[in-house]
């Protein structure tokens, strides 16, 4: 296109130098005076912006300076049809959707008093279900984009007669995956914006949503090229490498059978925390409870045997009623991701697959264990305790392994899953979190247990088997890499949770260290605060510390609204 012919730009194009090049020194002093010129121009335009449109209660100086950054980059990308000298602000300011781009902008920018903005925006019904939340890397609301997928797969589906509702939801996935897929990063960061959703929209981005969005109705089995999602996602060589090398560390780090008895002992399940028990010392008040001030809480063996008999049927009945119900969860991919998105259906013993069933199936078995140990006491049959050592071995371990990972299926829930789902959603996006099967995996996972090492038995957990945890880790990991193609077959690879996603190149193996990591933390404070009420028992301060630190852990753990 010659310069005749080019349409006069208000923020020069940067392929317009190159047509300049021949005599430097004038183009450099010309350069800098349009680029003023420029400056000049978006700053006038960010401060229009902010005073007739956005109207915040404070703002800092130089906020007009990055919104006029932002504006160029833009103008020079999706927005490039207003970049033009002819009525360049009064259209700028006329376009709803750069406008509302701007203000969603706004809303992130550090040091402006942006609380009461946002707060006006969200109590706005023009805006409150458009805009996105702050801190979300997504720049436009999710449910904006993916109504737009709806709308497109269902005019296509009704243009071929299609009514088959499993099959427009899968369209709807794969359309949705790859539109999120080019404006987050198939193209600069300018398009991830309203505006940017609306510059997409050329004939080649058309084509090849038709081609993706038949393919998902079932009307052709070629995938098209732009379909991020693999059919197959073993993990990396760097990953099952760091796997192999932490698992034959733990197994040689792996404590001795002698050891695991000394603790494993019929004692250990038979006693109660406040005194009372087998033991002997609770039979006469116990070390600590002279004065009987907490001999109302001391449990016998028999007291001890139906309390945790009762956690293990409690255990049992949620699995059975998940079981029966079923169970969905939507994939979640981080960007660079090739799985295919959407909507996964568990039914059956697939709902267990998660790893808060895995630690509330196993916190059931260990109450089971550590139930009936104490029932053959009362027995009189100590005699098969004795016979089969391994009975005692597997409650003690298996409680170990159940108990840190009941705190840290409560505490990521409560902080982190809960609250970004409803950023993300609003109260729709928590409503998975508040049945009452997942309420109770969710918070009375940790109630059982701190009532156990708090007020029953205090069973221990001891720092130097932190390996049994972490193995139990890497036993799931390698369980979600076997079951990834069997979980839904005709949807492809599925992994329920986004950090164990083997199609992130070095972030998998990055992420299998942090879980490794996360696991043995808690496995640690956990063991720290089973020794601090140890010693707080020995002290004889009597059952108020006891219930004080059960009331202030699970003020921290637990969760139940929004």
């Amino acid at each position: 296109m010659t310069s005749k012919t080019r349409p006069r730009r208000m923020i020069r194009l940067p392929d317009h130098d190159v047509e300049r090049v021949a005599d430097d020194h004038s183009c450099k002093m010309e350069r800098r005076r349009e680029r003023t010129r420029e400056d000049e121009a978006l700053i006038r335009l960010a401060r229009d912006l902010i005073h007739q449109k956005i109207r915040p209660d404070l703002y800092r100086e130089d906020a007009a300076s990055d919104l006029a950054r932002w504006l160029r980059s833009m103008l020079l990308g999706p927005a490039m049809p207003l970049n033009k000298e002819e009525n360049f602000a009064r259209d700028v300011l006329g376009s709803t959707e750069l406008v509302a781009d701007a203000e969603i902008y706004f809303e992130t920018l550090h040091g402006i008093s942006t609380s009461g903005l946002i707060e006006r925006n969200r109590a706005d019904v023009t805006k409150r279900d458009v805009y996105p939340d702050p801190s979300s890397p997504l720049r436009v609301r999710e449910e904006v984009l993916r109504n737009k997928c709806v709308v497109m797969v269902n005019h296509f589906a009704d243009l071929r007669n299609l009514h088959d509702a499993i099959s427009r939801e899968r369209a709807v996935e794969h359309f949705y995956d790859f539109y999120l897929d080019a404006i987050t990063v198939g193209h600069p960061s300018s398009y991830n914006s309203y505006t940017g959703m609306l510059a997409m929209m050329n004939p080649t981005f058309l084509k090849r949503s038709e081609d993706i969005v038949l393919y998902g109705l079932g009307m052709t089995n070629v995938p098209p090229r732009g379909l991020v999602a693999c059919s197959h996602a073993p993990p990396p060589m760097h990953t099952m490498l760091v796997f192999a090398s932490t698992t034959l560390l733990c197994l040689w780090c792996l404590p001795s059978l002698e050891s695991i008895d000394e603790i494993a002992t019929i004692r250990t399940f038979t006693i109660s925390v406040l005194g009372g028990g087998e033991g002997g010392e609770g039979g006469e008040g116990g070390e600590g409870g002279e004065g009987g001030g907490h001999r109302f809480l001391s449990f016998s063996p028999i007291a001890l045997a139906l309390t945790r008999l009762t956690f293990a049927l409690t255990c049992a009945v949620v699995t059975v009623a998940k079981v029966d119900r079923g169970s969905q969860f939507k994939v979640v991919r981080l960007p660079g991701s090739k799985l295919p998105g959407g909507v996964v259906r568990m039914m059956g013993w697939r709902t267990q697959g998660f790893y808060t069933s895995w630690a509330w199936n196993l916190l059931g078995i260990s109450f089971l264990l550590s139930g009936v140990i104490p029932l053959l006491v009362a027995c009189g049959r100590e005699d098969i305790l004795h016979d089969n050592p391994w009975l005692l071995r597997s409650a003690l371990i298996s409680f170990e392994i159940a108990a840190p990972s009941a705190f840290l299926t409560s505490f990521i829930v409560a902080h982190a899953l809960w609250p970004k789902a409803y950023k993300t959603h609003g109260a729709s996006g928590t409503v998975g979190f508040k049945g009452w099967i997942n309420l109770l995996q969710h918070n009375a996972n940790s109630a059982m247990v701190l009532l156990e090492i708090m007020l029953l038995g205090g069973l221990p957990v001891t720092l130097n088997h932190i390996v049994f945890a972490i193995l139990f880790g890497l036993l799931y990991i390698a369980f979600l890499w076997f079951m990834a193609d069997r979980w839904s077959p005709g949807h492809g690879p599925v992994y329920p949770y986004f950090f164990m996603d083997t199609t992130l190149g070095a972030r998998t193996t990055l992420f299998m260290v942090m879980l490794m990591a996360v696991m043995g933390i808690f496995f640690a404070l956990f063991a720290l605060l089973d020794a601090c009420m140890a010693f707080i028992d020995a002290q004889g301060y009597g059952v108020i510390p006891n219930l004080l630190c059960v009331a202030f852990v699970s003020c921290i753990l637990m969760k139940f609204r929004d």
